[in-house]
């Protein structure tokens, strides 16, 4: 049944090359409290082996400021101990990656449906934020509360993730503190939505994921020279820097420790406990630690 479940989704999605919307904010570059990113171009992957009974699915829907860890997370989850993980995608750019806008967009819907209708999905994972989500000060968001509907009903046993991003540009913000400002307030509320979406669906496990909290927290450290040797531009080259470009994207530091907080969030894996980043002079996975010890999760 899984490896006719896989087929039917190659006949719904053909080829699935996804569409990337236009930026719904044009060349605007208006900083705020709320996550605003957006995607130079990207495909979801649909893997080519049939889904089998042991796999462990997690499809992401979402923008890149998102994409990155889900396409990470199978290796650290290899690394941990982890061998049945699979990993789908469908992403958006920008705003058109938040959940009312692949709501509302048709070939997204459509896509996203397609992999819930095999009902082998265990781990649907969503990212912030909806319109809605921003203009009711971050009390409420349809949209999450429409895709988690579909998603249970095809897949009863189905948990449902809501990630939190960083905010882009982080250039327009003279240090850390004032890049951060703000920014607890809207997690603070995308965690009360979560308990009110785990109100609504009781049988459903409802958690979050604030790997926005993972940059926050490199970019202070960077500014207070705790990083050494590991960073050395707060934007530049992917595998020197905080940032690899104006827009926020994640350097590679970025991604491995934004990753193991994932892989805590979906797997329940310590960070401290998986093998050691040697790539690296300071332990990220004592950054990712912190991240979940503070009650980010």
């Amino acid at each position: 049944m899984k490896k006719l479940a896989l087929i039917v989704i190659f006949l719904l999605v053909g080829v699935a090359i996804i569409v990337i919307h236009p930026n719904f904010s044009g060349n605007e570059r208006t900083p705020s409290s709320s996550p605003n990113v957006e995607e130079q171009g990207t495909e979801p992957e649909l893997e080519s082996e049939p889904l089998i009974s042991n796999n462990h699915t997690v499809l992401y829907i979402g923008h890149s400021f998102g994409k990155i860890f889900a396409d990470t997370l199978e290796d650290h989850a290899e690394m941990a101990g982890v061998t049945n993980h699979i990993g789908y995608r469908v992403t958006s750019g920008d705003r058109s990656g938040a959940p009312d806008a692949l709501w509302e967009d048709t070939r997204d819907l459509n896509q996203i449906k397609a992999y819930l209708d095999t009902g082998e999905i265990d781990v649907l994972i969503m990212i912030c934020c909806s319109v809605e989500f921003i203009e009711s000060s971050y009390q409420s968001d349809l949209a999450v509360w429409n895709f988690t509907s579909y998603a249970v009903e095809k897949n009863p046993e189905i948990r449902i993730g809501l990630a939190m991003p960083w905010k882009d540009f982080p250039a327009e913000y003279d240090n850390g503190t004032e890049y951060r400002n703000q920014t607890d307030i809207a997690y603070d509320g995308w965690v009360n939505l979560s308990a009110n979406l785990s109100s609504d669906f009781p049988a459903t496990q409802v958690f979050t994921i604030n790997h926005g909290a993972v940059m926050y927290d490199l970019r202070d450290m960077f500014e207070a020279g705790d990083l050494g040797d590991d960073v050395e531009d707060l934007i530049g080259g992917a595998n020197t820097s905080i940032f690899r470009d104006e827009k926020g994207h994640a350097g590679q530091i970025g991604i491995d420790t934004g990753t193991l907080v994932w892989l805590h969030a979906v797997y329940g894996i310590e960070p401290i406990t998986t093998p050691e980043f040697e790539q690296y002079e300071f332990d990220i996975r004592q950054i990712a630690q912190n991240v979940i010890s503070e009650g980010n999760q």
